[in-house]
């Protein structure tokens, strides 16, 4: 009768295991799922935080910029871009001249993906706990003519703290754009012969 008892035991523990396994594996493969179809959603959100300047001329005309002005500079001095600063919002203009691509690194990967989009999850999860209301949420709006960037606009950007941070990260990326543009060779340089070719065919 005990030999019988464990048996049971024994088989309801292995069925208990296959049980687990199984779960774990179905529990595996539906977070895959929520991951993919989270990156989706992310990336729907971004696509619909950039405005191309063709929307913009067909919206109602910008205000000119206003409230404080930040010159963000490069160590040299040289002037990148301006950042214009309002209770609640700030712009970020590129300066006269200077051309920035949005798929130029690392705009996307740093500012878009590892400021601004975090920010913005964090107080939408706000909002949805009821810890601040939706109009006091973060939310960025990134106008572009192509691929050229025309305009970074964060509005609700929060207290001083967050300003600054912003504004840290914002001069950060675009220098490191501007240094990743002023060393690639023009396609001129890069159809160029080598000054060893050129020696090689001149005594051939």
């Amino acid at each position: 009768m005990g030999l019988d008892v464990e048996e049971e035991i024994a088989r309801k523990l292995r069925e208990l295991h296959s049980y687990l396994e199984a779960r774990i594996r179905q529990i595996g493969e539906e977070a895959e799922r929520l991951k993919l179809l989270r990156q989706i959603v992310d990336d729907a959100l971004m696509t619909r935080s950039f405005q191309t300047a063709d929307a913009v001329r067909a919206a109602p005309a910008r205000p000119a910029p206003r409230g404080e002005e930040i010159p963000l500079k490069t160590s040299s001095g040289l002037l990148l871009a301006n950042l214009y600063v309002t209770e609640g919002e700030a712009r970020i203009i590129p300066a006269e001249g200077m051309i920035f691509k949005t798929t130029t690194p690392p705009f996307q990967a740093f500012l878009v993906r590892r400021m601004l989009e975090p920010l913005r999850e964090g107080d939408q999860e706000a909002v949805r706990t009821g810890e601040i209301s939706p109009d006091k949420a973060f939310s960025y709006e990134i106008v572009t003519d192509g691929d050229d960037l025309r305009e970074i606009v964060v509005r609700n950007y929060g207290d001083q703290r967050r300003l600054r941070e912003i504004t840290r990260s914002s001069h950060w990326t675009l220098e490191k754009m501007y240094e990743k543009v002023r060393t690639q060779p023009t396609s001129a340089e890069r159809t160029r012969p080598s000054a060893k070719t050129l020696s090689s065919d001149s005594t051939s």
